[in-house]
């Protein structure tokens, strides 16, 4: 029971679509944060259908990439990133790292944060667009699953593991000496998922290479962010996911 509650709570927490079951545990945000491996395979799993009916419509590149970028953002509300944004304009400031501390809580937005969102459009834009016109993708291609599996699961992982900054909404349930559990079940989820992927996956060599873009650049990119913000928190999760999951469409582009 806890697990189905975790799961939707973290379908009701991370994504804007309707939750079918409505419940909150305070106690259960570890075992939420397990879950989100679940809630990339709820998107991935919708996203692949979108672009199966985006294929049978024959709609021009262009659109179809703009439709599919919109999808990824604006299923989970543009949180991720929001992080993303706020991570960039505490790093970018340059500051001692009390005031980046401060400028990552901050709710106004700054011109880094503007900046990089544009470029990180840019990419999404170039990358998908390349993707789509020269058909890389099949009509239900499981690299749309992998990617968004993949990216929510280090990201979760590190929330997790990684000690929170002070502010962080993580930092009680970081204290829960019981953690190393909700790590073995999120780690458990992703390679289930990811080897279902692969196997049946039309080319296994190109959802080997999305997963070791995604993994890889997820591990860097969050590593980057506690380094210079002092620990790990949400926003860090949500600079993760935004950047690992451009790599991932961005080595399907490339490949």
């Amino acid at each position: 029971m806890k697990v189905i509650i975790g799961f939707f709570m973290a379908w009701g927490n991370f994504i804007t679509l309707p939750c079918p079951y409505k419940r909150w545990d305070n106690n259960l945000k570890n075992m939420m944060l397990a879950m989100l491996p679940g809630v990339g395979l709820v998107v991935g799993v919708l996203w692949m259908l979108l672009y199966a009916v985006i294929d049978w419509l024959v709609l021009p590149p262009m659109i179809a990439s703009l439709i599919m970028i919109y999808y990824i953002f604006a299923v989970c509300g543009f949180m991720h990133m929001d992080g993303f944004m706020d991570c960039n304009d505490a790093i970018m400031s340059r500051r001692p790292l009390e005031d980046r501390q401060r400028i990552l809580k901050d709710s106004l937005v700054g011109a880094f944060a503007v900046v990089t969102a544009i470029f990180l459009i840019l990419a999404w834009f170039a990358a998908m667009t390349t993707v789509v016109t020269n058909h890389v993708l099949n009509t239900f291609d499981l690299n749309l699953l992998l990617i968004p599996v993949l990216s929510r699961g280090v990201s979760g992982l590190h929330v997790l593991t990684c000690k929170p900054i002070g502010h962080s909404q993580y930092v009680k349930d970081y204290e829960d000496k019981s953690r190393s559990k909700y790590r073995i079940a999120l780690i458990l989820q992703m390679a289930v998922i990811a080897g279902i992927a692969a196997f049946f996956s039309d080319d296994p060599a190109a959802a080997l290479t999305v997963t070791a873009a995604v993994v890889i650049s997820c591990i860097v990119a969050i590593f980057y962010a506690r380094k210079n913000l002092g620990g790990m928190s949400g926003d860090i999760a949500g600079y993760g996911i935004c950047i690992s999951e451009l790599a991932g469409i961005l080595a399907l582009a490339i490949i």
